[in-house]
């Protein structure tokens, strides 16, 4: 769960929140006629992070524009020219594209600095080498002081971009990882993921006057972008990022133990992710309060300044209500966690529609969830401790109370915000 990405990414969104400015770079004529006069095929210099020690290491590359629509520009670095064919730039454009207008449309859009109507997504091994750097990978990551004077801060493109790896088999920038495998999973997660990151810090922080989401609830939006390949025309999602899956099993494997809004290790980001998709289905049906489509919750968890727990429940209950009513929401999902596919119950607030937590994930990495860890108590008294905002599923036989009894009580530490489901 210590892994370079989960590590760059909370100290990207440490920068972002401690940032001393609410202006971004004013659009320079002179760099603004740099931009709109490029074409596929030019080249351009741009400074990379290249240390996670500081956000102001970086090194200059130069690379080439390879593919541009109406929304974006998509640049390979010149030292890696033969990672990715135009032929593999041009597949994931094109999905990509049909992707952007989506996330707009529910997030909202990003903000436009450099006065070009685009953002860029630069391939280049420098991401590789970040995640070497830590004995891992990076597979990508968008860094909000490009949006802010290169004067102020040094690592400054002044343009919206975002960064991402190249497929590298013999693993000669740091671990390998298949061109095959890069094309099927990552770069199709990674692309609207990243996105989701630049929409966000624009919504929250340069529209709302905020400051950048907390990185669990930050996270766990791009995470659930990467679902949005499977949105149908009812504005449901009915299927899961490839990615996804393998994040969720690793979260129902422990979850008593796992806060997720405690951070974004990759159990964490399960956790959250799962929460998050849940709210969002029950939202498109019709089960929350606050909002009246899954869409609707998404675009009030982005354009506004409200920041983790707090913009949960505003989103999905209304204005006004109280921190405590998390854990009802809490509830709710841990009682669907249970549930679903498990033919047990009919209430469709206890159904996942989008993902099974019961079988083999279709992720082309051979993910089997099998439903959340389940503590079986063989004898009484027992005690039980579970982090906050987590939940724990118990299973109890007559015969162990009879033992005891006839009588089972449950005791909690005093002013303790808990609540329980009995399922018999």
């Amino acid at each position: 769960d210590d892994d370079p990405q989960t590590n760059l990414d909370n100290m990207l969104r440490d920068v972002e929140t401690n940032l001393s400015e609410q202006e971004p770079v004013s659009a320079k004529a002179s760099f603004k006629s740099l931009v709109k006069s490029l074409s596929v095929g030019d080249e351009r210099e741009f400074r990379v992070l290249n240390s996670m020690a500081s956000g102001n290491n970086y090194e200059t590359i130069t690379a080439t524009l390879k593919y541009q629509t109406e929304f974006f520009e998509l640049y390979v670095d010149n030292r890696n020219a033969s990672a990715l064919t135009d032929g593999d730039i041009e597949g994931l454009a094109k999905n990509f594209a049909d992707i952007v207008p989506v996330e707009n449309e529910i997030f909202g859009g990003p903000s436009d600095v450099n006065g070009d109507s685009r953002f860029a997504v630069l391939f280049t091994q420098a991401v590789n080498e970040l995640g070497a750097s830590q004995g891992g990978i990076v597979t990508g990551f968008f860094y909000a002081v490009d949006l802010f004077e290169a004067s102020k801060y040094p690592s400054s493109n002044e343009m919206e971009i975002y960064y991402t790896f190249v497929p590298d088999p013999s693993g000669e920038h740091g671990l390998a990882i298949s061109k095959s495998f890069a094309l099927s999973n990552i770069y199709p997660g990674v692309l609207p993921h990243e996105y989701q990151h630049m929409i966000n810090f624009n919504q929250h922080y340069f529209l709302n006057g905020g400051v950048s989401e907390e990185a669990w609830l930050n996270e766990s939006l791009s995470h659930l972008a990467e679902d949005f390949y499977t949105l149908g025309a009812d504005g449901k999602l009915a299927g899961y990022g490839l990615e996804n899956p393998s994040r969720v099993a690793s979260y129902l494997a422990d979850m008593p133990n796992i806060c997720f809004t405690c951070g974004s290790s990759l159990s964490q980001r399960g956790g959250a992710y799962l929460f998050l998709k849940y709210l969002t289905e029950q939202a498109s049906l019709g089960n929350l309060p606050g909002v009246e489509s899954g869409g609707e919750f998404l675009n009030r968890l982005v354009d506004t300044d409200l920041r983790g727990v707090e913009n949960i429940i505003s989103a999905a209950i209304g204005e006004g209500a109280e921190l405590t009513e998390f854990k009802d929401l809490l509830g709710l999902f841990s009682l669907a966690v249970y549930l679903s596919n498990t033919g047990l119950a009919e209430d469709n607030r206890f159904e996942f529609s989008g993902i099974s937590l019961r079988g083999v994930a279709n992720d082309n990495r051979g993910t089997v969830l099998n439903g959340p860890a389940i503590q079986v108590i063989e004898s009484l008294p027992f005690v039980e401790s579970i982090v906050g905002n987590s939940a724990t599923l118990i299973q109890i036989s007559s015969a162990v109370i009879e033992e005891n009894g006839g009588i089972f009580s449950f005791l909690t530490s005093n002013n303790s915000n808990l609540g329980g489901y009995l399922i018999k």
